[in-house]
């Protein structure tokens, strides 16, 4: 999205420039609108795309078990197998509802604030990290709703920041935040004292809950309410834009393939889905192999042993890795050595200087990312 945000500001900056004119914000702010309604229709496409796989569909092992599971506990209702698949198949309508919804301007309503509800629910589970991701559709989402809505949420956002802004200057709009910062620092605090042994990790873990809880809980709110303003939603036409709009969600849209492709397993929105692609093996219904075009995640090793401890941990936990991924590692610490097995043979010690030739390029340091390969089935679900 910031690349999205860069391209159009500088083309449409020195567009201006030659003409002599200041840059057009509102042709920005259309631009922009699209493309980030483009990146989330992706998103959801994908969503549901790498969750059509045995595991996921399995209630013993699925993400949205692994989702749903906290959060029913309170009642009772974790282990109950209607909820179960409850979960995993309304992760499925939820998501094509919300890209249906995304170019249905009339009705958009419908499918957003079904999808705020969502978006804010799932990290209240507390489990993994997702208050970032679901920060980052609530983002994506305010810069894509239809105009009219969009004028009402300014004006909304002003009434309540306005009065801050007069009594405290400008630094009245941090004030909020800073407060809800403040109280959950300090509950977290005085239930640590009150129930001792857990974890700082854990610590900053609850505070970022806390603060989601309130300041995500806001945002649904004040952008339902504009939603439900403006419903049904006047159509407004949008100008035609020109095709070079379109190039960073047609790079997204690839990018996401690469799993099935042989490329990365990271960052494809391919998280919480349950999906296995390496080694020429994959869960997905819809391949009996992956259609490999690189040879990236057919090279699996298991770590033997190792001077890196953390690579060792990871081994006896069941897990391999890719080939390229352990190139890396030693790439950035040349005196670590590993010994692995990879087809049959077992390679001793090896280190920096035994991939001499062999090492990752800069685009293949920062493009490909490679999750842990687990080889158990069920897959449990991991990330």
């Amino acid at each position: 999205m910031n690349g999205a945000i860069l391209l159009s500001a500088a083309v449409l900056y020195l567009r201006a420039a030659g003409r002599g004119a200041a840059l057009a914000r509102m042709e920005l702010y259309q631009q922009i609108r699209i493309v980030a309604r483009a990146l989330l229709a992706i998103m959801y496409f994908y969503g549901i795309f790498h969750k059509i796989n045995t595991d996921f569909l399995d209630p013993s092992v699925s993400c949205a078990v692994g989702l749903y599971a906290p959060l029913a506990r309170p009642f009772g209702l974790e282990d109950n197998l209607f909820g179960r698949y409850l979960a995993i198949f309304a992760t499925f309508v939820i998501e094509a509802i919300a890209i249906v919804s995304l170019y249905w301007k009339r009705y958009f309503a419908v499918g957003f604030i079904l999808a705020l509800v969502f978006h804010y629910v799932i990290p209240i589970s507390a489990y993994s990290w997702y208050m970032d991701f679901s920060s980052l559709v609530f983002a994506l989402y305010v810069l894509s709703i239809p105009t009219p809505a969009s004028e009402a949420l300014y004006r909304t956002s002003l009434e309540f920041t306005n009065p801050l802004r007069e009594t405290f200057g400008r630094i009245g709009i941090l004030l909020p935040g800073a407060a809800v910062m403040l109280v959950a620092v300090t509950l977290v605090i005085a239930l640590t004292y009150a129930f001792p042994g857990r974890s700082f990790d854990m610590m900053v873990h609850s505070v970022w809950i806390l603060i989601w809880a309130v300041v995500g809980g806001a945002a649904m709110v004040v952008l339902s309410y504009v939603a439900l303003q403006n419903l049904p939603c006047r159509t407004v036409s949008s100008p035609r834009q020109p095709l070079w709009v379109y190039l960073v969600p047609g790079l997204f849209f690839l990018s996401c393939l690469s799993p099935y492709i042989g490329l990365k397993t990271e960052s494809s929105i391919n998280m919480f889905s349950n999906l296995h692609t390496e080694a020429g093996q994959t869960n997905h219904l819809l391949f009996p192999k992956p259609p490999y075009m690189f040879n990236y995640q057919n090279e699996v090793v298991k770590i033997v042993d190792s001077s890196e401890p953390h690579l060792v941990r990871q081994s006896r936990a069941g897990n391999y890795h890719v080939l390229l991924d352990v190139k890396k590692q030693l790439r950035r610490k040349p005196e670590a050595w590993v010994t692995y097995v990879k087809d049959g043979e077992t390679i001793t010690r090896a280190n920096a200087s035994t991939f001499a030739g062999e090492m990752p390029s800069l685009l293949e340091r920062k493009l490909l990312v490679f999750k842990l390969v687990d080889f158990s089935r069920p897959k449990s679900c991991t990330h």
